[in-house]
Formats: C-alpha cells, sequence, structure tokens
C-alpha cells in the first residue's frame, strides 16, 4: 500500500470514528419508551407495562414522563377491563348445566381473573390520583398503535361462557383478544370518538393524538365505575372495594368540575353531575359519608 493511500485510509477510519462518537444517542428512557410503544403494536401489553414503568422511573424529561404515565394508565385500565371479563366469562360458564362438572376449575380461573382485575384497576386509580394535581388546560399526547379489534366474541370466551373447558392456547387467545377490544375502546373514548372503534382507529392512524384532560379524567373514571361493577353484590361482593372505587371517583370529578369552570363545556358538564349523582348514591347506599 502506497503511503498515500494508507493515509487516506487512516482519514476515512478516523471521519467514521467521529461520526460515530458525535451521533445522536438514545437516551436510556427513550429507549424504554420506544420499546413500550412496539410492545403495545406486537399485542405484548405485559411488556409494555414493564417499559413504560421503566421510562417513567428514569424519565429527566417531565413530558416523556407525563406521556408514559397516561399511556401506563390507558393499559392498566383496559387490562384490568379485560380480566374482568374474562371472570365473569367464567363465571357465566360454571352457572351453565355444561359447566357444573367443571365448577372448580371454572370457579378458579374466575377467582384468578377477579384478583388480577382488582390489581390492576386499584393501579390504575391510584395512578390517576398522583396525576390530578398536574392535570391543566395542556392537552395530553397520545401516541401508539391502535389494536386490533373484533366486533364479536371470541370462540374460545363463548366457549368458556357456556361451561366449557378450553386449553391455554385458546383462553390466553381469548384474553389477549379481550385486552385489544378493551385497549380500543379506552383509546377511542379518551379522544372523543365514543364507542366508535372505527372512528378511534382513523384518530390514532395520523400519529401522535392530543387528549383534552378534562376528557381523560371523566372517560377513565367512567371505566373505574365500569369496572368496579365486579365489587357489587352480584359480583365479588366487596363493600369496601366498591366503596373505594366511587370515592376515587367522586374525588376525580372534583377535578373535572374545576376543570371545567375554567373551560365551560355543557355536554362534559351534564355527564359529571349525572357522574356524581350515581356516585353519592352508590356511597349513600354502602353508608359512606
Amino acid at each position: 500500500m502506497t503511503h498515500r493511500a494508507f493515509t487516506s485510509l487512516l482519514i476515512a477510519v478516523s471521519v467514521l470514528l467521529l461520526a460515530c462518537s458525535t451521533a445522536p444517542t438514545t437516551s436510556t428512557s427513550g429507549q424504554h419508551f420506544a420499546d413500550a410503544r412496539n410492545n403495545v403494536k406486537s399485542s405484548d401489553f405485559i411488556g409494555a407495562l414493564k417499559n413504560l414503568d421503566a421510562t417513567i422511573k428514569s424519565a429527566t424529561d417531565e413530558s416523556q414522563r407525563q406521556q408514559a404515565a397516561v399511556l401506563h394508565v390507558v393499559l392498566v385500565t383496559a387490562i384490568a377491563d379485560a380480566d374482568k371479563q374474562m371472570a365473569e366469562a367464567y363465571h357465566s360458564g360454571s352457572k351453565e348445566p355444561a359447566g357444573r362438572p367443571n365448577s372448580v376449575h371454572l370457579n378458579k380461573m374466575r377467582s384468578d381473573y377477579y384478583s388480577d382485575a382488582r390489581s390492576r384497576l386499584m393501579d390504575a386509580m391510584q395512578s390517576v390520583m398522583d396525576q390530578r394535581a398536574k392535570l391543566g388546560a395542556n392537552s395530553l399526547p397520545i401516541e401508539v398503535t391502535f389494536p386490533g379489534f373484533t366486533g364479536g366474541a371470541d370462540p374460545a370466551m363463548t366457549r368458556i361462557k357456556s361451561g366449557q373447558l378450553v386449553g391455554d392456547s385458546d383462553r390466553l387467545s381469548a384474553e389477549l383478544q379481550a385486552d385489544r377490544n378493551a385497549l380500543a375502546r379506552v383509546l377511542s373514548a379518551l379522544v372523543g370518538a365514543g364507542k366508535d372503534l372505527n372512528k378511534g382507529q382513523l384518530l390514532f392512524a395520523s400519529g401522535k393524538v392530543d387528549v383534552d384532560p378534562r376528557v381523560y379524567i371523566i372517560e377513565l373514571s367512567d371505566s373505574f365505575l365500569q369496572i368496579g361493577a365486579m365489587f357489587e353484590p352480584r359480583g365479588l361482593n366487596e363493600a369496601d372495594h366498591l366503596r373505594t372505587v366511587n370515592e376515587v371517583v367522586r374525588g376525580n370529578l372534583e377535578v373535572a368540575v374545576k376543570m371545567l369552570a375554567a373551560k365551560p363545556d355543557k355536554d362534559l358538564e351534564a355527564r359529571v353531575k349525572k357522574m356524581q349523582a350515581d356516585c353519592d348514591k352508590a356511597l349513600k347506599k354502602l353508608g359512606a359519608s
């Protein structure tokens, strides 16, 4: 090799090394957040929760931490809803004639799913309570791949409700689809699409979506009440947990009232008043002050 060629090679290598050393690097929290979004895209929701937890703990950027916290609440709420649906399916199956011979197994699965739903719901409610003081006029951005959803019941879920035993593969498939459907419902509600999942999917297809903080706390509170219905006598019959749900939602709605005073919306105000009345009625029935 000539001296000139060798010198050129050294210069090229030096430039490459310099470029690599000066290239922007992704922060630890940023990598966790990117991984969480990829987890959601592949429907690995448990993996997403772990990466969102890591993002929240390691983020130095408050905006990134908030985005991760919002997505974490949304995902935990959806999984709690799906677990409740699975529990109810097993409960229904245990009451069917075909399910009576399998009642021990069906009731165990019912108990396990209700336990998971309870834990997830309490986690979600605590997270929203922690966020109350930080909610204001600024919108809450969410950027995530909208989950695939179905319009009807999963075949395995239908079999469970009829009292049939299903293998773990079919059960997990039904659970996963319940997770996807529940997440689609929560996301759609947060962006003002109501129960129109196709509209919700269209809104998220454009990328980052800004969520109205008033809608955020109201819709999540509504989800908490629906999921918390599992504590009623016809379900788990856990009055203490039912009281906690209504008390947390009542506190959330007080925050919503303050935000609506600053930025009025007649439809949201009417909805909040109805939810407040329902909570007050439930708490009075439970003997709460």
